[in-house]
């Protein structure tokens, strides 16, 4: 099954440095249940790009605003949601912040 781990950080916390979560890369790569890894610039440089009545408005971002804001995702492929859940502990936002375990729909529908 695969799942969508997000790294959400507080605003006042700063964005982790890129290599903040490499023992939990390195142990999910180990294991083979690593897919892909992101780990996204600061909020302030986002974009939100809206289109209403056949016009496009882009404004500056984030779109969540305090108190937190999207910060990694991991994309693993697990043998069930405990494991999913093992792994997003092993990630060291959630000691302070949180990961949220989400499973990945395909075009079917849920693989669950």
């Amino acid at each position: 099954m695969k799942f969508l781990l997000t790294v959400y950080a507080r605003a006042e916390v700063a964005v982790p440095p890129p290599d903040a979560d490499r023992d939990f890369v390195a142990a999910a790569r180990q294991s083979g249940e690593l897919i892909d890894c992101q780990v996204l610039a600061d909020p302030s440089t986002s974009l939100l790009v809206r289109v209403h009545d056949g016009g496009t408005s882009v404004a500056d971002g984030p779109y969540a605003g305090p108190p937190a804001h999207l910060a990694a995702c991991y994309l693993v492929d697990c043998e069930d949601r405990d494991r999913a859940v093992g792994l997003a502990a092993m990630i060291p936002a959630a000691r302070h912040d949180a990961v949220e375990v989400r499973p990945v729909m395909l075009a079917a529908g849920l693989e669950m």
